[in-house]
């Protein structure tokens, strides 16, 4: 892993918006879809890690709703590039996950069924339930296998974007900084600081790592 991360140095820091840390607790807003029926139409290969075209309209209509959820019109959305936006975000999580792989991050079997259990999606009476689990895939049209493989990616990504994130500590000029900042609100502004400091880290990552893949993207059957 360090190998991997001294040969893509943090050289610039571009705002993070296709990378999100992905929260097990999101479950019913997930649109990264299931993977045993592949469609033949490929958005984008990575090296030999294709995106399909259900996944990406999948993940689209579900950032689409989140968005508009919030009470963004529909001209509003229009401006943000949605189509692009998601791409990126499925192009950037495959390329995390390659990474991963090439540095051996893994998760265990505990680590993946703790992460179901613990899920509050699937409990019933704050205890895992294995028939609301089974309906809560039903109703999202998953198989167990589809849904704990997409889990486990999840939960490397999340790996990967601490070891990453390890690398952007706070110098000590930003922490004198904060700590000159009044309004007893130190502790929320040190937090914002790390997580603004992990997504520009990971970003850059991502975008050094990517100069040593092959990556081929087919917009028009998106467009």
């Amino acid at each position: 892993m360090l190998k991997i991360l001294s040969s893509n140095k943090l050289a610039s820091y571009i705002i993070l918006v296709a990378i999100t840390v992905i929260i097990i607790a999101t479950f019913v807003f997930w649109g990264i879809g299931p993977k045993d029926k592949p469609q033949e139409a490929v958005v984008a290969q990575i090296n030999n890690e294709k995106i399909y075209i259900e996944e990406f309209w999948r993940t689209y209509d579900n950032e689409y709703k989140r968005i508009s959820e919030t009470g963004a019109k529909k001209e509003d959305i229009e401006k943000l590039k949605l189509k692009d936006r998601v791409l990126n975000l499925l192009v950037d999580r495959a390329v995390l996950l390659i990474a991963a792989k090439k540095g051996e991050i893994a998760v265990t079997e505990n680590e993946l069924q703790d992460a179901i259990t613990n899920t509050t999606y699937f409990q019933r009476n704050g205890v895992f339930d294995r028939e609301v689990y089974t309906r809560a895939l039903r109703l999202n049209r998953m198989t167990p296998q589809s849904f704990e493989n997409m889990l486990r990616e999840d939960l490397i990504i999340n790996k990967m974007t601490r070891l990453v994130g390890e690398t952007a500590e706070l110098s000590q000029e930003e922490v004198k900084v904060l700590d000159s900042i009044g309004g007893g609100n130190q502790e929320q502004l040190l937090e914002v600081f790390r997580s603004n400091k992990t997504n520009l880290a990971v970003k850059a990552y991502v975008e050094g790592f990517k100069r040593q893949l092959d990556i081929k993207i087919n917009r028009d059957i998106i467009s």
